[in-house]
């Protein structure tokens, strides 16, 4: 890379005049580029990468450091760089927003030197780049009134083309210039969203931890905007924040662990869970619950895993840090999408507004509440939902042409957002860029001031944006025309009073909304984890921590995948299942009584590894009652038997389902059937079986008389056996 730079001052030098004070080179309009070439990218391009000030100065010089980069094919030679500046200002909000459609090859302004560049490189390869530094002092270039200029570089080169006064490429930004005599300030609020897409697996741990790592350590856009609102120093900025989002991180620096059914409460002595106590004893550290961001990561995590943990929790410090002495606005937990929640879930809505988020209440971080899309558009029952504690916040398209700083619908207070400030800088460069974004702020401020001077600039730093240079950007800022402040003090003012049925909401809006079925698979996570939880004898936190999973289910992120986010949420839902599923209950193949009323044992496993309260209930025809069971304590990986009574009504086979139930009577999932039969018999039968009883004991009586009364009989004389008869001799 090549690197040079050539100032004004040694310039002057250079070619043998001495600049003088008050002297201005003015070169005639820059030449529209044919058609033809405008078709194609130019061959040089060059960025911005610094500019100091931030506008018109009323004494001293401009300084602009930047690239050039041949993205040619062909060597380019000579390279002159340019300062150029637009002849008449812009003055109007509607004037900046098409100003960044402006085709790159329009004139928007004249070179300041025609012969005298201010920078040059001789030679640049395809591919090659060159640092160049432009200082232009004020004395070289007059403004006629205030407002918002073009401002920027030009190169001309020699290339395959030969050189002409048609730009080989360029770089604009705007330049605001408010008067010396301009009385007052603007009040200015900058809005850091931190919000980001968040999913788990389905154990509970976070997903896609690599990610995670790129965005918060170095380089990465959380750790770009926590490193943003640092360098604000003493300027208030406002944060508007997903409480979920420093939670998760927190969970990746205890070591991403997975769903915990460890016990959270101590242990009750006088209630000994039933069955057989596993030898091995259980964890008490829940992890719903992580250690504070500033312990040391668990020394046995995998080195993958130590380093996320590592770089999770200095985010989580330096965020912190940032957020002292700053307003804090938190969205509804997992940045729930409010237009649809209106439509399908309000319930929902509620339930995360509710939840202030683990993290910002153990710093004690006073928050308000607030709601807003990323993109700035909320239907009208969307923004029914906020309670007048809210901030509800806004975006400029959707008030018409002329916009209020803060509006009212009567129960609801609106603070509108300044869409151009966001949209960035004009082309050829990145509009996003840290000096083009900075720029239009400024320039946006600038109009408000030399138009009012009383309608506040509140403006969303961009979603996906990445601050550069942090100092740069603030420094910038720091005007003194220019009041930077929290969106509370900027809005605290008289409202204009609006109906929200006649605001803009986009049909295309509308579309992106997520569905119903999204929010009923997360509604079906929370009931598992609260059914879980109430099996659990020591545990009271599961549930919780299911809630905040599903939760973020149901966020705007999840509209860039709406599918894939109810896939995730069933098969944490189904994790669960399992669990439940783990403890169960086992009937006898038959029973069969031998009267009206009676009793059987069933046999309850569990087969987790912590102790468990269940309870078993039965379900039945009409003809048979059976009772539940008290509550059964068992140990963890334990086994026990119930008695359960049965009151049958009629004779014959009822067949009876029992039913693994918690305390509160939902079933878990565990049943098992067994056929009942009852022996009952008739009066009439009982009367025939009673007299032949009878019968049979009045036979044996008259016997045992008789026996009695003879008892002294003498006893016959035997009878003389026959004599065989002789036969005559003969």
């Amino acid at each position: 890379m090549v690197r040079s730079s050539l100032f004004v001052r040694a310039l002057g030098t250079a070619i043998g005049v001495p600049l003088l004070a008050g002297l201005t080179l003015v070169a005639a309009p820059a030449q529209a580029a044919p058609a033809s070439h405008t078709e194609k990218p130019e061959p040089l391009a060059i960025t911005i990468d610094t500019m100091s000030p931030s506008v018109v100065p009323r004494t001293g010089d401009i300084t602009l450091t930047g690239t050039v980069t041949n993205v040619d094919t062909e060597t380019w030679s000579t390279i002159s760089l340019y300062p150029f500046i637009s002849g008449e200002p812009m003055t109007t909000e509607a004037e900046l927003r098409a100003a960044v459609e402006v085709p790159v090859s329009e004139d928007v302004g004249q070179r300041i030197f025609r012969n005298v560049p201010l920078d040059e490189v001789a030679e640049l390869a395809p591919g090659e780049s060159y640092d160049y530094t432009i200082v232009v002092p004020r004395s070289l270039y007059s403004v006629p009134s205030g407002g918002v200029y073009w401002f920027g570089v030009h190169a001309l080169a020699d290339g395959p083309i030969s050189r002409d006064q048609v730009a080989d490429g360029r770089a604009r930004t705007f330049l605001p210039y408010v008067p010396a005599n301009a009385q007052g300030e603007i009040e200015t609020a900058l809005v850091i969203p931190l919000r980001r897409h968040v999913a788990f697996e389905a154990d509970g741990s976070v997903a896609h931890v690599d990610d995670w790592e790129q965005t918060l350590g170095d380089g990465g856009r959380l750790r770009a905007l926590v490193e943003l609102g640092a360098a604000a120093g003493s300027a208030p900025v406002t944060w508007l924040i997903d409480p979920a989002l420093p939670d998760v991180v927190r969970r990746l620096a205890a070591g991403n662990p997975a769903r915990s059914l460890d016990p959270t409460l101590p242990p009750d002595a006088e209630e000994e869970p039933e069955g057989e106590q596993s030898d091995e004893p259980s964890p008490s550290v829940a992890l719903s619950t992580p250690p504070d961001a500033e312990d040391d990561p668990d020394d046995e995590l995998e080195p993958e895993e130590a380093a996320a943990a590592e770089t999770a929790s200095e985010w989580l410090a330096d965020l912190r840090s940032a957020l002292f002495g700053n307003q804090v606005l938190a969205l509804p937990y997992g940045d729930v999408d409010v237009a649809a929640a209106a439509d399908h879930d309000t319930r929902l809505f509620d339930l995360a507004v509710a939840r202030t988020g683990a993290v910002l209440a153990s710093w004690d971080v006073p928050t308000m509440p607030a709601i807003g899309s990323p993109s700035g558009y909320l239907d009208p029952d969307a923004i029914a939902l906020a309670s007048s504690a809210t901030t509800t916040l806004l975006t400029d398209r959707m008030f018409g042409d002329e916009p209020p700083a803060v509006a009212d619908t009567g129960s609801e207070r609106l603070v509108v957002l300044s869409s151009g400030a966001a949209e960035g800088g004009p082309r050829p460069g990145d509009r996003l860029a840290g000096v083009a974004l900075r720029q239009r702020i400024v320039s946006e401020a600038a109009i408000r001031m030399l138009d009012t001077g009383d309608r506040p600039l509140v403006m969303m730093l961009p979603l996906g944006w990445q601050p550069e240079d942090l100092d740069g950007f603030f420094s910038g800022l720091q005007l003194d025309w220019l009041d930077l402040s929290t969106v509370s003090e900027a809005t605290d003012r008289p409202a204009a009073v609006v109906d929200p049925a006649r605001l803009t909401y986009p049909e295309r809006q509308a579309r992106r909304e997520l569905r119903e079925a999204n929010f009923e698979t997360a509604q079906d996570l929370i009931v598992a984890g609260r059914r879980l939880e109430t099996i659990l004898t020591r545990n009271d936190q599961i549930s919780s921590t299911v809630t905040d999973q599903a939760l973020t289910s149901t966020s705007y992120a999840a509209r860039e995948a709406p599918r894939a986010a109810r896939t995730a949420t069933r098969e944490s839902q189904e994790w669960i299942e399992s669990r439940l599923r783990s403890v169960t209950v086992d009937a006898p193949v038959g029973v069969t009584l031998s009267g009206s009323t009676g009793s059987f044992l069933a046999t309850v496993t569990n087969d987790l590894d912590q102790p468990v309260t269940v309870v078993v209930t039965a379900r039945s025809d009409d003809g048979i009652d059976v009772t539940d069971s008290e509550p059964l304590q068992l140990a963890a990986d334990s086994q026990t038997t119930v008695s359960i009574d049965v009151h049958t009504r009629r004779p014959g086979v009822h067949d009876v389902t029992l039913h693994l139930s918690n305390v509160d009577g939902d079933q878990l999932g565990s049943f098992d059937s067994v056929p009942i039969r009852s022996a009952q018999v008739s009066t009439v039968i009982w009367v025939i079986m009673a007299s032949g009883a009878g019968i049979l004991f009045l036979a044996v009586a008259a016997r045992l008389v008789r026996r009695f009364r003879h008892r002294n009989d003498p006893e016959p004389e035997p009878e003389s056996e026959p004599q065989p008869e002789r036969e005559p001799a003969a």
